[in-house]
């Protein structure tokens, strides 16, 4: 049946109804009502308003004793409105919407029938309260008037909403939105307060919004309202100047009254601007302008002139504007403005000078443009183009000197230069006008001008003739008078006289210094000097010096004979030669010159066949030839003497002979032989340079002179410390010995007689020379750097490397001990031989200790000798250890085990992972391949076996595997490959599905306004259950910041203030702080959090709780400290004025609850709660400051007691187990059944249960049973076992939860396939490689593991191979067991068969072996190959000069035969080239050099081109025959620097010049000269040793600063070649002379007083010849600078003043004593000159009379008293006389003349006859100036402060009366009416006013603030 509605409903209900109640009538005495058993019955029933309407809201529950079923229902019109139920289940549905501000409770009836009775009981139904109103505004609309000058903390309006919401719903708080910055409002009272200062003039009216906001913590509600606060003007603006800048120029002649301009200022007030009254304060000087006190207009009031010093500079007036008040008497408001006059000059002046005569002396020596010592001055005081005129001078001789400037404006110094040089000899004196003309004919300035000059040297000696020449022959006599010299000076007097002398005294020639004859006091010598150039010196009486030349051309004249350059010569040929033969060149020298020198050549003796030989001459030489054979057995002792002689061509003619020994050469058979073999000597290391150690001598027994004894030349080979001569052998040293450098020399001596070619016999002694040691040298190394190869884990005693160290001391002190320091475990030393070995500690190249890791890569090895005492190396050396490797390390995964994460879906080839793996091992050996063993569950990857990238072969789903175990391999490639194994984890991820949340989500901070910058406000916790970025939180402020007071943390979520907190301005704000994932763009989520901050300030406000009242439900079980509700109240104070305590009033009899006094926060008390004794509690909270205060409130907590479900479910058994389910088992199969029991009844008993974790979504629990199955397939290699967690929930709150552990094992079956970990294996190897030796290992794996695997060759292998291999059935490696050849076969295919018992099939693999050829021939070089060589030196590149044959006994690669020169090849001098794999032909690669290397040792090489490739090596020699080809090589190639200082001693080393010549014998022989460049003679060279040295006249830098001078070195070869170099000889300056100034004193005039600081006084220069620094002058002033009144520039010399010149100082003038010092680096050799600079000063009045302050007071006067004193004042002045003379005037602030001051005393006080009135001036600023009696005069003032002291002597004035307004007759108590405004003129306390209503206050309805501020 169901309910009709509406009341249709009712009438049936009524028709039910009966039959019900006549059946009760029926059974009344039997039957026993039902009754209800719910709560609310006795309590009451809680219903929210905003349940919606249909909703359930409670459910009847009745029983009756008899059983009988139940009808239940509603009764009341008002309760059947609301309320239906339904009459089956007693469900209680709402019909109507509540309303609790409408009603907040009422009394339902509900009844319950068992058809017999009725049953009624009545509900308090209680109408719980929602946040649904907003708050709502009273008074509307807001309007206020203030004034601008409301002073900052003002409360000037206060609004008021309320809200009919109950808590915090209905608790209001007030904001501007936006904030203001000039207004504030209490959030809780709605008071608006003035935060700023206001402007009526830049803001009238302010609009503002005003927030009213409820607290509701989920949804607060808030309204707007307007708030128009008007602005009123109040005069607080002074008047500012319209126009501004003031600036003019005016005519310095404008008549009087002249207007200059109008000044204007207007008040600033807008509301009533008042008038302006003008006057001039200061700058007027002599009152010259008038200023119209009302109109502004500015007048000229006296003559000006601008010439006038007061009135040159113009004008700067000081004008005062003040604003009138109405009665036009001046008020305090004023400005000031300056305001510029220029005065315009008109031409009323002429020029005029300084001066009416100028008189100077200066030197004629004054050059061109030199300035004369005058100051001159002219001056036409007008400016502009009436200042303009001309300067020019007049007079004889005037055209000596320039002037200028010639044309000045204004004022000019002028400069008299010199324009044309001055000679004292022709003109003494001078002497002419200067003008000054203007244009205007009148205006004319003139003076004089004197100049006398100084006689100075000024002119050299002048030679008569620049260049004197003379010849003489050579033969001259001494003493015969050449020529005589002149030369004259243009000078008068000492000046002109002149004497003569040579610059450098020359031996062979003397000069007579006063007549200048020359005279030769020396012989002469053509051939030594063939030309004298002599440089003479002629100075006057002044010491001016000019040079002049003397060319002395010295003739020859025959007195040399012929001199030949040889004193025999020796030639030679062999018998029975058939051709003419040249047998010996021969060569004369005459030193004189042609023709004397032309030679001629005959023979004029021979001692046998004289007509055989003739004489021709072949480029200079005589050539001596044969011109018939000869017979050796018919010529004595086989030798020809011949007689040449050579005659010259003078006259008469000189001769000179030299004998020719012609050798005619015999057969040569016999070798040389020394006298002793060897020759052992011993020589002291101190043996001279030229010293003979030895002489040696062989013989030789043939006869002829050829081959004979006399044939023997000796040459010397081993040391070029030593000389042979190649004739005597006598050995001597070339050089001084070194033992240290070398302790002995072996010396190869060879003796080689006349033969050639093959027929030359030589022979050898070896020559040992011991140099006698001390010891003084340490050892040194050699052969570094030391760099050696080790494998590493060489056994002990394995050779490393031998180090040497060398001392070449001898015996002990040059024995070397070696140790290793620091020590290294790694190696040992023998300290003797320096050989270091391995010490036998493991050497492991990848070990990863670092230490460990350099001792095995360096050894450091120390080196002492046994000397006594013994040295030590100066420095250890280090030997680098390379650690060859060996395969001794697995491959090591850099980046395994992991757990690499994925999205799921991703697609299909995706890169997942980079497998990286790194072994540490070389080469193959660290070459990894990497493979993918298996996966888990599934493998649904793919791995790059080189790169290691994992890529996806499916579709990954998170929800069907979120995780995959991957195993992978990685094998290196070496010969015995290692292996290694790690396992990568792929965790799918999921999508960005969780909203970050903020824990909590509102935060309250106090904060004081004090806080620093960045300081933390709050660190906000926000977590996102998401992972990865998309739990990356990144934080903003969104709201509540738009000041930006505040910054949050990009990434820590930390609340920082950003600047100071201003309480005043904001007190309180709520900051909204969003969090933003970092899930991909499109899907990133936001949480929000709120944080309030409250700043605070002082205790002058209650505490105010944020509800009117609190409720809340607790359950009546809740445990002791519980916390149940937290009242809060807030207090606008700071600090403990702001704190807030807590405490219960009352309500709390049974201390069943507590409350934090700090917090607020109430929890249950000492008693437990019982809701059946109480099920409500109403408590009265106070909030206060501290005991005593009276700052407190109170609120109602209203507390509702409910039950409790307190029981636990309760599990059977805390742990579960099932072992050994199957891993086959199906999806559905039962595991397992968990129980648990919860002893409470109803939900509160039913228990649910879930899988909490540990399923991994293979298992499933029954919600209701608690049965546990299988819901996926297992797999036992997946996961062998489970451990869950399970939880049973009972079904009413609080929902209590138990929890159980439930184990699951599974049993391992054989379900899986076995795999070889790679599809096939090869292999390759040698031929004739040992048995035993390892191919390959194959791998395979079972995913079960169960058994072990076994491996064996497939049957059908091929026999031949099974007979060669073998596999081990148990590790897989497959090994050799016969002799492989490859000719028999080079291919093998194996198959392997791998069987782990199981039932599925079993796995193969093939193993592919190939087998390798060997090369095992070395190429053989064939007989016919080229031994030795010889060639010449000269031999042209690319020539052939020997072959080589080489053959390979293989085939193939490995027969091929390539050739190389693998040794003795220096510089690649030699290429070799293969031609067919068979020759190899040697050619010369480039320019042979036998003075370089006169022999090669060649290694030749024949490589095959087998792997490795095998060689043999062939040795050929190269013998290099020399040419002469080489010219002296002079050290320095480049030439040489150097520098000498001047004035040196004669005979000083300038340098030695170093040469050397390759070539030996004569032509080694040097000779030196200089060719160029020594013009003077200033150096000469010995010939032989090359050391150039200064002659005795000293070179002289000032004469001469730079030499260059050509050296020729030539050797003695013929013919002769030479070298030159040049000699680039710098003079060095010495400090040899002493600054020079021009003047003895310099003298300035200038007046004191400021303009001459920075004046230039004079500029001073001193010269001196020197140069560098010894020529760098630096100035100084040493004595007379008073007080440092000057600076001098050390460097330019200019003298400037720093200060200003003071006359008082002086006493006049400043004599500076300046100095001029040279900068010589060695400050003891510095030279310094000085000179005196005067300074005359002219007094002017230049002090100022001066006061103490420039402001004075402020100094209190009565109003209202005639002529009181104020103040004396004093000002002093430091000048004398009138212009130290001081009077005192009053010159501004005095516009009434009120006041008056003594001029002498400075007395200043109130006229006399004058009364101050305060409310007319309050206070004066009077000014009052000192002026001195100088001329000009000088004035300074004071500003004196009055401040006029108040007498109450003015009545308040109403200003506003009368006053109309209304109010409205419903308006509340306090609403502000009107406001009366009244003022007194007096101050203090004298215009503090009292307001009181005096009349028409019917019934006291008004009242009035009695006193405003």
């Amino acid at each position: 049946m169901s309910w009709s509605v509406g009341l249709g409903g009712r009438m049936t209900f009524a028709k039910l109804l009966l039959p019900f109640v006549i059946l009760h009538s029926f059974c009344e005495g039997s039957n026993q009502p039902p009754r209800f058993e719910n709560y609310f019955f006795s309590t009451y029933l809680l219903i929210y308003e905003d349940t919606p309407v249909g909703s359930s809201v409670a459910q009847l529950r009745a029983i009756d004793p008899e059983g009988e079923p139940l009808i239940y229902g509603v009764s009341g019109e008002e309760a059947m409105r609301y309320f239906s139920v339904n009459k089956d289940t007693g469900v209680v549905w709402l019909r109507q919407q509540l309303d609790r501000e409408t009603k907040s409770e009422m009394q339902v009836e509900f009844y319950v029938s068992d058809i017999q009775e009725v049953v009624k009981d009545k509900v308090n139904i209680q109408i719980g309260d929602v946040n649904d109103n907003a708050p709502t505004f009273h008074g509307q609309p807001y309007a206020v008037f203030i004034p601008e000058d409301t002073p900052v903390g003002r409360s000037v309006f206060m609004v008021n909403a309320t809200d009919p919401d109950q808590g915090t719903g209905g608790s209001v708080l007030f904001s501007f939105q936006p904030p203001s910055p000039f207004f504030s409002i209490d959030g809780a009272r709605g008071i608006v307060t003035v935060i700023k200062a206001l402007d009526y003039e830049t803001t009238s009216a302010y609009q503002l919004t005003v927030n009213a906001t409820d607290q509701d913590k989920t949804r607060p509600l808030s309204r707007l309202s307007n708030l128009a606060i008007s602005i009123t003007d109040v005069q607080d603006m002074d008047p500012i100047f319209t126009n501004l800048p003031y600036s003019t120029n005016i005519e310095e002649d404008v008549p009087l009254g002249y207007e200059v301009r109008k000044i204007t200022a207007i008040d600033q007030d807008l509301g009533r601007p008042r008038g302006i009254g003008y006057t001039i304060i200061s700058g007027n000087t002599n009152s010259v302008f008038a200023l119209d006190y009302i109109s502004g207009s500015l007048t000229v009031n006296g003559q000006l002139d601008r010439e006038n010093p007061l009135y040159s500079a113009g004008f700067t007036l000081t004008v005062k504007a003040t604003e009138l008040k109405d009665d036009r008497s001046p008020s305090e408001a004023t400005v000031r403005t300056a305001f510029t006059i220029l005065l315009i000059d008109k031409n009323d002046n002429a020029p005029m000078f300084n001066s009416s005569e100028y008189r100077v002396r200066i030197t004629e020596l004054a050059q061109v443009g030199f300035a004369l010592p005058l100051f001159i001055q002219v001056e036409d005081k007008d400016e502009g183009v009436n200042s303009m005129f001309q300067v020019f001078l007049t007079g004889n001789n005037s055209e000596y000197f320039t002037i200028s400037p010639t044309a000045v404006q204004g004022r000019a110094d002028i400069r008299i230069r010199v324009a044309i040089p001055l000679d004292y000899e022709q003109i003494r004196s001078f002497s002419f006008s200067l003008y000054a003309n203007e244009s205007m004919s009148d205006h004319v300035g003139f003076a004089r001008v004197f100049i006398d000059l100084i006689n100075e040297n000024d002119n050299r000696p002048i030679f008569s003739r620049p260049l004197y020449n003379i010849s003489l022959p050579e033969n001259t006599p001494p003493g015969t008078s050449l020529l005589r010299i002149l030369a004259t000076d243009a000078d008068v007097g000492t000046f002109g006289v002149v004497r003569y002398s040579f610059s450098d005294e020359p031996d062979q020639f003397s000069l007579d210094d006063v007549t200048g004859w020359v005279t030769l006091r020396g012989s002469l010598d053509f051939e030594l000097m063939q030309r004298f150039t002599l440089t003479v010196l002629a100075r006057d009486g002044g010491g001016e010096e000019t040079t002049g030349r003397i060319r002395v051309n010295v003739l020859d004249v025959n007195d040399n004979a012929p001199i030949f350059q040889k004193e025999a010569y020796v030639g030679s040929l062999r018998e029975n030669e058939q051709t003419v033969q040249a047998v010996a060149r021969v060569r004369a020298i005459d030193e004189d010159s042609p023709p004397n020198n032309l030679l001629t050549y005959t023979i004029t003796s021979a001692t046998a066949f004289l007509s055989y030989f003739r004489v021709i001459m072949v480029e200079g030489y005589a050539v001596i030839s044969v011109t018939n054979p000869l017979d050796y057995e018919q010529i004595p002792n086989g030798m020809i003497y011949l007689t040449v002689m050579a005659k010259d061509g003078g006259n008469p003619a000189l001769n000179s002979t030299v004998p020719v020994t012609v050798e005619v050469i015999d057969e040569n058979d016999n070798p040389p032989e020394f006298s002793k073999q060897p020759y052992i000597v011993k020589i002291p290391e101190n043996i001279i340079a030229g010293a003979t150690v030895l002489l040696v001598n062989a013989t030789d027994l043939d006869a002829s002179r050829e081959f004979g004894q006399a044939s023997l030349i000796y040459s010397l080979e081993g040391s070029s410390q030593f000389r042979l001569n190649s004739r005597s052998g006598e050995i001597t040293t070339t050089a001084l010995l070194d033992r240290e450098l070398k302790s002995e020399y072996i010396l190869i001596v060879r003796a080689v007689d006349g033969g050639v070619g093959p027929q030359q016999k030589t022979g050898i002694a070896t020559v040992n020379i011991t140099i006698l040691d001390i010891n003084d040298n340490a050892p040194v190394w050699r052969d570094e750097p030391y760099n050696a190869n080790v494998v590493e884990m060489s056994p002990m005693n394995t050779d490393v490397i031998s180090v040497l160290a060398v001392d070449p001391d001898n015996w002990e002190n040059g024995t070397v001990m070696y140790s290793i320091s620091p020590e290294n475990p790694f190696y040992t030393i023998n300290s003797s031989t320096g050989k270091i070995r391995t010490s036998g500690v493991t050497l492991d190249r990848e070990n990863s200790n670092p230490r460990d890791t350099v001792l095995m890569r360096t050894i450091i090895i120390s080196a002492v000798d046994r000397g006594t005492p013994p040295l030590r190396a100066s420095v250890s050396t280090t030997v680098f250890v390379n650690l060859l490797d060996l395969n001794d390390n697995d491959p090591t995964f850099l980046n395994l085990p992991f757990v690499a994460e994925v999205l799921e879906g991703l697609p299909i080839g995706s890169s997942v992972f980079r497998v990286q793996v790194e072994d540490p091992d070389e080469d193959k050996n660290g070459l990894i391949t990497m493979a993918l063993q298996m996966g888990m569950p599934r493998l649904d990857f793919y791995l790059n076996t080189s790169t290691g990238i994992l890529t996806s072969t499916a579709v990954l789903d998170r929800e069907q595997i979120g995780q995959y175990h991957l195993r992978i391999i990685a094998y290196d490639a070496g010969k015995f490959p290692r292996t290694s194994t790690s396992t990568l984890t792929v965790a799918v991820l999921d999508v960005n599905d969780e909203t970050p949340t903020f824990n909590p989500r509102v935060y309250n901070v106090s904060l004081k306004e004090s806080v620093p910058r960045d300081y933390i406000v709050a660190r906000l916790s926000c977590s996102d259950n998401d992972a990865g970025l998309n739990a990356e939180l990144s934080y903003f402020i969104t709201g509540g910041n738009q000041d930006g007071k505040f910054s949050v943390g990009f990434r820590d979520g930390v609340v920082r203030t950003v600047v100071g907190l201003d309480r005043e301005t904001q007190a309180a704000y709520t900051l909204i702080v969003e969090a933003i994932d970092n899930g991909p763009a499109g899907s990133r989520r936001t949480g929000t959090a709120t944080v309030y901050v409250e700043v605070q300030d002082v205790n002058d406000n209650r505490p105010i709780f944020l509800q009117n009242s609190y409720e809340t439900s607790i359950l009546e079980s809740v445990k002791q400290g519980t916390s149940i509700l937290q009242v809060q109240a807030t207090d606008a104070d700071e600090g403990e004025n702001g704190r807030v305590l807590y405490r219960i009033l009352s309500g709390n009899s049974n201390n069943l609850f507590s409350i934090n006094t700090q917090t607020g926060l109430v929890t249950r008390g000492l008693r437990a709660l019982d809701r059946e004794t109480s099920s409500s509690h109403m408590l009265e909270v106070e909030a206060y400051n501290s005991d005593e205060g009276s700052m407190r409130s109170s609120v109602r907590v209203i507390i509702y007691v409910d039950d409790a479900n307190d029981e636990v479910p309760v599990f059977t058994q805390q742990q579960y187990n099932r072992l050994g389910l199957r891993e086959t088992a199906g999806i559905g199969t039962s595991v397992i059944v968990v129980r648990a029991t919860d002893r409470d009844t109803g939900d509160g008993g039913a228990v649910a249960y879930s899988l909490v974790s540990g399923s991994d979504r293979k298992f499933e629990v029954d919600v209701s049973t608690g049965l546990v199955t299988t819901v996926d397939y297992l797999d036992y290699e997946t996961k062998t076992t489970y451990l869950m967690n399970v939880s049973a929930t009972d079904q009413a709150p609080p929902f209590n939860r138990a929890f159980c552990t439930v184990y699951v094992t599974l049993l391992n079956e054989l379900d899986e396939a076995v795999a070889f970990l790679s599809g096939g294996y090869e292999a390759s190897l040698r031929e004739n490689i040992a048995t035993g030796t390892e191919v390959v290992q194959v791998k395979a794996q079972s995913a079960d593991n169960l058994n072990q695997l076994t491996y064996r060759f497939d049957p059908d292998t091929s026999p031949a191979a099974l007979a060669l291999f073998k596999i081990d059935s148990v590790t897989g490696r497959i090994t050799v067991t016969g002799l492989l050849d490859r000719e028999r076969g080079d291919m093998y295919t194996l198959t392997v068969v791998a069987d782990d018992g199981g039932p599925k099939k079993d796995s193969t693999v093939k193993v592919s072996i190939t087998i390798l050829d060997e090369n095992d021939n070395s190429p053989e070089f064939d007989i016919t190959s080229d031994t030795s060589v010889n060639i010449a030196e000269n031999t042209p590149m690319g020539k052939k000069v020997a072959i080589v044959l080489g053959r390979d006994k293989d085939a193939g690669l490995n027969g091929l035969v390539n050739f190389t020169l693998v040794a003795g090849n220096m510089e690649d001098v030699f290429k070799i080239t293969t031609v067919n794999h068979t020759y190899g032909e040697v050619y010369v690669n480039a320019p042979l050099d036998r003075e370089s290397v006169d022999r090669y040792l060649l290694k030749v090489r024949a490589t095959d081109n087998g792997s490795p490739p095998r060689y043999t090596d062939h040795s050929l020699t190269i013998n290099i025959l020399d040419v002469n080809d080489n010219a002296p090589v002079i050290e320095s190639q480049r030439g040489y620097n150097v520098s000498i200082s001047e004035n040196v001693g004669g005979g000083t080393s300038v340098l030695r010049v170093m040469a050397t010549d390759r070539d030996i014998g004569p032509n080694a022989m040097l000779f030196y000269y200089i060719t160029a460049g020594n013009q003077d003679l200033t150096f000469r060279m010995d010939r032989v040793t090359g050391e150039m040295v200064t002659r005795p006249a000293p070179p002289d830098r000032e004469r001469q600063q730079e030499y260059r001078l050509t050296v020729t070195v030539e050797d003695d070869g013929t013919p002769p070649l030479s070298t030159s170099t040049t000699i680039n000889v710098r003079i060095v300056d010495e400090n040899d002379n002493a600054p020079e100034f021009p003047e003895e004193e310099y003298v300035t005039v200038l007046s004191e007083g400021p303009e001459t600081v920075g004046a230039t006084i004079a500029t001073v220069t001193a010269i001196d010849p020197d140069e560098g620094l010894n020529g760098t002058l630096r100035y100084a002033i040493t004595q007379g600078n008073l007080i440092q009144t000057f600076n001098m520039n050390s460097i330019t010399g200019r003298i400037t003043a720093i200060k200003e010149l003071d006359f008082e100082i002086s006493n006049g003038h400043y004599t500076l004593v300046v100095t001029a010092t040279d900068q010589c680096p060695k400050p003891a050799l510095r030279l310094t000159s000085s000179t005196t600079v005067l300074v005359n000063v002219l007094d002017v009045n230049d002090v100022t009379p001066t006061f103490p302050r420039a402001y004075e007071g402020p100094i209190e006067v009565a109003e209202g008293q005639p002529g009181p004193r104020v103040l004396t004042l004093r000002a002093s002045d430091q000048d004398s006389g009138l212009n130290g003379k001081v009077e005192y005037s009053i010159t501004g602030g005095d516009q009434q003349n009120e006041f008056m001051v003594s001029p002498v005393e400075g007395e200043l006080r109130v006229r006399k006859d004058v009364e101050l009135d305060r409310e007319t001036t309050a206070f004066y600023n009077i000014t009052v100036t000192a002026r001195d009696l100088g001329t000009p005069s000088r004035n300074s003032s004071v500003v004196v402060g009055v401040y006029v002291q108040d007498i109450n002597d003015n009545d308040p004035v109403i200003l506003n009366l009368p006053y109309n307004t209304s109010v409205s007759e419903g308006a509340s108590i306090h609403t502000s009416v009107a406001r009366v405004r009244a003022q007194d003129a007096d101050s203090g306390r004298n215009a503090l006013l009292t307001y009181n209503i005096t009349a028409g206050n019917q019934d006291g309805a008004f009242y009035i603030i009695d006193t405003v501020r």
